[in-house]
């Protein structure tokens, strides 16, 4: 009886952790945009921030990410820039970490992951994405 009781509970605690990674799937899947940035902890208005603000970024459900950053800055031409790669989460969903093609890695601390809002934090900058509907 012990022994189907572990069993049981071993298969609960399994299901759980599936079921977390598979949400967490479901809500970062799909486009969101860059709408407010903070750099330790203050909104910052940094023109050399426009390149992190002015992001944009889909993920798909296979672990792909196409990432599009627009940079407008006064005295430049404007320009668009691409970056492809993959996507996973570690430490049990907390981290969010980007491999583009050349292999840099890109690690983020997912500080809220809803339906539709995402914050993430990397190098004191403090992302809030919006999905885009």
């Amino acid at each position: 009886m012990k022994n189907a009781l572990v069993s049981v509970s071993i298969c609960i605690i399994l299901l759980a952790g599936c079921s977390k990674g598979s949400q967490y799937t479901q809500d970062l899947t799909g486009s969101w945009y860059v709408y407010k940035l903070t750099l330790n902890n203050i909104q910052t208005l940094d023109p050399a921030a426009d390149t992190i603000l002015n992001d944009s970024i889909t993920f798909t459900s296979g672990g792909q990410y196409i990432k599009l950053n627009y940079v407008a800055r006064p005295g430049t031409s404007d320009t668009t820039i691409y970056s492809t790669g993959k996507w996973q989460f570690l430490d049990s969903y907390g981290e969010l970490q980007l491999t583009d093609t050349t292999n840099a890695q890109y690690t983020f601390t997912i500080l809220n992951l809803t339906g539709n809002s995402v914050e993430l934090l990397s190098n004191g900058y403090d992302r809030y994405l919006r999905k885009v509907q």
